[in-house]
């Protein structure tokens, strides 16, 4: 927990993943395009491997290999690849998002507390990439009507405490971040 200037402890959450890695298995070449033939022959071969048949040669492909490291508290964390470099894949495993059909090896912990001890849709997201947006509005007003949109959910008294406390303390924003959120 973070202490502000007002003496409100905020929940902090760190994330840490250790030799993370993520692989599937899939269809190469002409296999792997959607036609109808392929998608025949891939409900064929799902029935039979369903009845213990092993038919069909899928490739395993490596998404994400060995990764770790540390998100902490209260920090922006900006990540940056080329295209099919794996961000998308390492953010919704770390959101607990991943499809089913893939192969998760390593260790992801929230403060130290395993998938199955924590619930992390409760303290992470992943929206995917969507530039339908108003172009015209500036960061803070997207991240306003975000928030009008969604609310704040249990946080409202938290937020309020926090809002009166800061006006009672002459606590004002910084005002060159002020100025880049106008």
């Amino acid at each position: 927990m973070k202490e502000n200037g007002v003496g409100i402890c905020l929940p902090t959450v760190e994330v840490r993943f250790e030799h993370l890695s993520v692989d599937a298995d899939c269809f190469v070449g002409d296999r792997a395009l959607p036609t109808l033939a392929n998608v025949v022959r891939n409900l064929g071969e799902t029935a039979l491997n369903r009845l213990g048949f092993r038919s069909g040669k899928k490739t395993k492909l490596t998404i994400l290999k060995d990764v770790s490291g540390i998100i902490k508290p209260s920090r922006m964390t900006l990540l940056l690849g080329p295209p099919s470099s794996g961000k998308t894949t390492l953010l919704l495993a770390l959101a607990g998002k991943l499809d089913p059909s893939l192969k998760v090896r390593g260790d992801i912990r929230y403060n130290g507390h395993k998938f199955d001890e924590f619930i992390p849709r409760k303290t992470s997201a992943y929206i995917s990439q969507n530039d339908v947006h108003v172009g015209e509005m500036t960061v803070k007003e997207t991240l306003d009507f975000s928030a009008k949109c969604q609310g704040v959910g249990s946080r409202y008294d938290l937020l309020s405490e926090l809002a009166r406390r800061e006006r009672e303390g002459g606590i004002f924003p910084d005002s060159e971040v002020d100025f880049f959120m106008k």
